[in-house]
């Protein structure tokens, strides 16, 4: 029961983690038009969602492996394994649709004279 109990910290802490780190894009970059500063912030972006995706397959990939007898009913390897790659699907998602905004704000950038 106490692994369990611990898991289900663990997984709070993990989701409350997920949503304090999600942002929007810096205020003063949409204030300017700064279209090659947004194509930036987009473009870093994707490369930390395609991270947290890469850390989630890797994290089923444990679970995979991971065996406890502590597991609650609710709490199975499948369960388990099966979030992830939710999450995996997810920060995948997210990472395409930040490279199709940073590639929307690279053809808006002016032209150099």
């Amino acid at each position: 029961m106490k692994l369990s109990r611990q898991l289900s910290w663990f997984i709070l802490l993990f989701v409350v983690a997920v949503m304090a780190c999600s942002t929007g894009p810096p205020r003063e970059l949409i204030e300017r038009n700064d279209h090659s500063g947004l194509a930036t912030w987009y473009e870093q972006e994707a490369l930390r969602l395609r991270g947290k995706a890469e850390e989630m397959r890797q994290m089923g990939d444990r679970y995979a492996v991971f065996s406890s007898p502590h597991l609650s009913p609710k709490e199975t390897k499948a369960d388990l394994i099966a979030h992830c790659r939710s999450f995996v699907q997810y920060y995948t998602k997210a990472a395409e649709e930040a490279e199709a905004l940073a590639k929307l704000h690279r053809e808006q950038e002016p032209a150099i004279p």
